[in-house]
């Protein structure tokens, strides 16, 4: 609503007057300059119309009759050209039916004459104040529509960020899944956070069957999970396995479209997308009901689609490391063998320390991380062997100080082996300081007591077990006494007291049997081809068998004493 306060506003203006009478152009213009608006008067319409198409002006008198173009005729041409111009039409011959004739061709007032000053400033104020007021609401309008315009922007600029957003933590999430299971999983749950889904499902294709079967859900029931099996090109899955395009969809929407199903699907809104592996298709990705009842939007397609992509690639990128990798743990298990094959009394002897390491690791509950960590390096943990001397290896005899030193390199040898692969610390410890002690007389580094990492003194104490239950060249197999007290013995000194309890309690429970590395050696004589007698190693007591062997084994002991280095 417009107040009287508007009106009272005086607005000046540039105003047109045309007339062909000299008295009347001198008059209005008199009368208009008063009141302050600038005016042009001239006496014809041609001249008028010529002066509008060059200059401005905010309002223009016009007398009806005129030689030349009448004032009818430039009011229509004016209208015609600048349709919110007011002209105000002068005549000195008033009829109804002229002033309604002018009105409806665009007129924006009529005046009669003779006329006098203030109805002259009434009649031009009033249309200078409703012009202005036009353009201010148009100002307004255009203002209003340059918001709304932002806010559209914004909005989008806002989608584009979150979409963005999701889409980098997309790419870095994903860094972390190198077990393609987990992978699969985790792409359910994080499609359901993306899109609001309450039930995702990761249906893989068997190419040999020629369909789609689970491999990961969330919210969908255990009666569905146990009878998913989709055949290529039936329902919502069944038909994006077969175009590989993407299916947003109501229920209704399904049902119109396949008259064939047995039932109207219970979901109310689905999203499919492929997932592909190096082209071929891996698989469907499967979203229905969101939260909110709303339905899937482009939004959600979108994220859906990228999300399949990036698994999609990170699964063949794990495929692919995977094997790399295996090929890789292979090779260096055939070098291991290798080694161990020189000797027939330590043949699997690393096999049988990683198999006794893990049981022990699990009994006192190392995480599954762990565990995996154990039977990678367990099997790794004398590769530094390969860079030690046959000669030295495959000694018969006593070993010499010197020979004890190399003896003593093969855990950094070893260290600097697998040092590129990349492996997890806990991996490279294992093989670094599984001869560590935990009174510090191990090597290579000296570490003792909790400095010494968990996985290095499990496998220790694995690798010494395994040397106590092993026939030797220089020896049979101990007994289950001797390896007993033997670990009694050293517990504090050579090995965790901890580690001490939980093996022996292992060892008395039969969960591991000192029986499973007797036949490791068919050889029954020691060392120097001296019986074996009772088994007793010479000269540095009981506990030396696993720790002071011949070069195939370590010796245990760091004391100038045994500068002999005797062959245990």
């Amino acid at each position: 609503m417009v107040t009287a306060s508007f009106y009272d506003q005086k607005i000046s203006g540039r105003v047109l007057v045309v007339d062909d009478e000299v008295v009347i152009r001198i008059l209005l213009t008199e009368i208009l300059e008063t009141a302050g608006h600038q005016v042009v008067a001239v006496e014809s319409a041609e001249t008028a119309l010529a002066l509008v198409e060059k200059e401005h002006f905010d309002l223009i008198l016009s007398d009806m009759y005129m030689d030349g173009l009448s004032g009818m005729e430039l009011l229509i041409k004016v209208k015609g050209m600048y349709p919110m111009l007011p002209v105000i039409v002068i005549t000195g011959q008033p009829a109804l039916d002229q002033a309604i004739a002018a009105m409806k061709k665009g007129a924006a007032d009529f005046i009669t004459k003779p006329f006098s000053a203030d109805q002259i400033h009434h009649v031009v104020q009033k249309n200078l104040q409703e012009l202005h007021l036009l353009a201010e609401n148009q100002r307004l309008l255009a203002e209003l529509n340059n918001k709304a315009v932002i806010e559209k922007l914004n909005r989008q600029l806002h989608q584009k960020i979150s979409q963005l957003t999701k889409l980098y933590t997309l790419s870095e999430s994903f860094h972390a899944f190198v077990d393609n299971r987990s992978l699969l999983q985790y792409v359910v749950d994080l499609a359901s956070n993306l899109t609001g889904a309450q039930r995702v499902s990761l249906l893989s294709f068997d190419r040999r069957q020629k369909f789609l079967v689970m491999r990961a859900s969330k919210g969908v029931s255990n009666e569905v999970l146990r009878r998913v099996c989709v055949k290529i090109g039936e329902g919502v899955a069944g038909r994006v396995a077969e175009s590989l395009r993407p299916i947003r969809i109501t229920s209704k929407e399904i049902r119109e479209i396949d008259k064939t199903l047995p039932r109207p699907y219970v979901s109310e809104s689905w999203l499919s997308v492929p997932l592909f592996i190096g082209g071929e298709l891996f698989g469907v990705l499967n979203l229905t009901d969101k939260q909110d009842k709303s339905d899937f939007t482009e939004e959600d397609e979108y994220l859906a689609l990228m999300l399949a992509e990036k698994a999609g690639v990170k699964i063949e990128n794990n495929v692919l490391y995977e094997g790399i990798y295996s090929n890789l743990l292979d090779t260096l298990k055939a070098l291991v063998s290798t080694i161990e094959a020189k000797d027939s009394y330590t043949r699997s002897h690393s096999q049988r320390v990683t198999e006794t390491a893990l049981a022990l690791a699990r009994h006192i509950n190392c995480s599954e991380e762990d565990c995996e960590s154990i039977a990678f390096a367990g099997i790794l943990h004398d590769i530094g062997k390969i860079g030690i001397q046959d000669s030295i290896l495959q000694k018969s005899g006593k070993l010499t100080v010197e020979e004890y030193e190399i003896i003593k390199k093969h855990p950094v040898i070893g260290d600097s082996i697998i040092e590129p692969l990349g492996l997890i610390e806990a991996e490279r410890d294992i093989i670094r300081h599984h001869h560590e002690r935990i009174d510090g007389r191990g090597y290579p580094d000296g570490l003792s007591g909790s400095n010494i990492p968990l996985l290095s003194r499990i496998v220790s104490i694995s690798d010494a077990f395994d040397a106590m239950t092993s026939t030797r060249s220089y020896r049979q197999a101990q007994n289950l006494d001797y390896v007993l007290r033997e670990l009694h013995n050293h517990s504090g000194s050579q090995f965790d007291p901890d580690l001490v309890h939980a093996l022996v309690e292992l060892i008395q429970t039969g969960k591991i049997s000192v029986e499973a590395g007797r036949d490791s050696g068919d050889a029954q004589s020691g060392g120097n081809g001296q019986p074996a007698g009772n088994g007793q190693p010479a000269g540095n007591g009981p506990c030396l068998a696993p720790l002071f062997e011949n070069a195939a084994g370590f010796p245990a002991e760091h004391q100038p004493a045994l500068a002999k280095a005797e062959k245990a």
